[in-house]
């Protein structure tokens, strides 16, 4: 009996690790698509789309007459956006959103609260104003215990604490008026303070001086590790890794078109020759056309293309174990810290 159920349980737990390998691959291994078209004909006219099977993500983003748009579905829902579309219950959740209608109640409970304590305010008023109290001493006095003050705690550097109520004429306003003195005046001799100053500044001094000291060990260490060999190993590992992220992500089909001139046919000239320096990465891809006779600015360029997640695990793990890389970064942190 006992073998039968660890049994189901080993079994019910296989399905479960099988089930979760199976999500992590789809979701690695599934394309990401993307698609882009970009025109400027008098004004910038923008639109890309991202779409991820496995999770139903489709976020598009659209920028035209200066009005910037983006919506992001997922799992059957809106999660983000800023038109008027309705978001899903799980974008409510990412955007900590509460249901308008709690939002509504709780306004009307704050109203009402405060329309309580200004009619519990102006009721004591009206009985201030209705008493004939004109002024009340608030000083110590041992002959009637309603009006003494207990004086424990009082701060001895104030000198005077003088209260004043007073009511004005029409008798619904009280008005408070506290003074006191400040603090106690330092009574040493000149020279005392003298000192006590110069010192302070000696202590300043040497604390500037203490920083500047360390912050001139931090450079020659910095200095020092930049020009390590072990450094150049891993910069050149940092670029091999930004060279691999670009490849993934580099579309598959792209193409375009830029119409330009200026006003001076000689600077348009020397763009032109710059450009031609570049020619492999843009010969064709993009149709650059100058225009020598007018000023002009415009162009389309349109593409699409696909990446996959595990193109990005790949050089996370890389970066994770490359020794060179992980020493240089804690050694980077390790005086940085000190």
């Amino acid at each position: 009996m006992i073998l039968t159920i660890l049994k189901i349980i080993g079994i019910i737990l296989l399905v479960i690790l099988l089930l979760i390998i199976f999500i992590l691959a789809v979701v690695m291994l599934c394309p990401i698509r993307y698609r882009f078209n970009a025109e400027y004909f008098d004004s910038p006219d923008v639109f890309a789309v991202v779409r991820f099977l496995p999770v139903g993500l489709n976020a598009q983003v659209t920028f035209k007459e200066n009005d910037l748009n983006y919506t992001v579905r997922a799992l059957g829902g809106v999660i983000m956006t800023n038109t008027d579309a309705k978001l899903s219950w799980i974008g409510r959740k990412i955007s900590g959103g509460a249901d308008t209608g709690v939002g509504e109640n709780t306004g009307g409970n704050d109203t009402s609260l405060t329309s309580d304590s200004n009619d519990v305010v102006n009721q004591n008023i009206d009985d201030i104003s209705n008493s004939d109290v004109s002024s009340v001493d608030y000083n110590n006095n041992p002959e009637s215990e309603d009006n003494s003050i207990n004086t424990e705690g009082v701060d001895n550097s104030i000198d005077t604490f003088n209260i004043k109520d007073s009511i004005n004429d029409n008798g619904k306003k009280k008005t408070k008026k506290i003074k006191k003195s400040g603090k106690i005046k330092d009574k040493r001799p000149l020279s005392e303070k003298i000192e006590d100053k110069t010192a302070k500044l000696k202590r300043k001094y040497a604390e500037i001086c203490n920083k500047i000291k360390k912050l001139n060990k931090k450079k020659d260490s910095l200095l020092k590790v930049l020009k390590s060999e072990r450094f150049e190993k891993a910069k050149r590992d940092v670029f091999r890794y930004i060279k691999e992220l670009l490849k993934a992500l580099k579309p598959k089909h792209i193409d375009g078109r830029i119409h330009f001139g200026l006003d001076d046919p000689a600077t348009t000239g020397e763009i032109v020759g710059g450009l031609a320096t570049f020619l492999p990465l843009y010969d064709g891809i993009i149709d650059i056309r100058p225009d020598f006779e007018k000023q002009i600015i415009e162009g389309i360029i349109k593409g699409y293309g696909k990446f996959r997640i595990i193109s990005f695990v790949k050089v996370g793990i890389k970066v994770i174990f490359n020794r060179n890389l992980m020493k240089v970064i804690k050694r980077v942190q390790t005086i940085l810290e000190a």
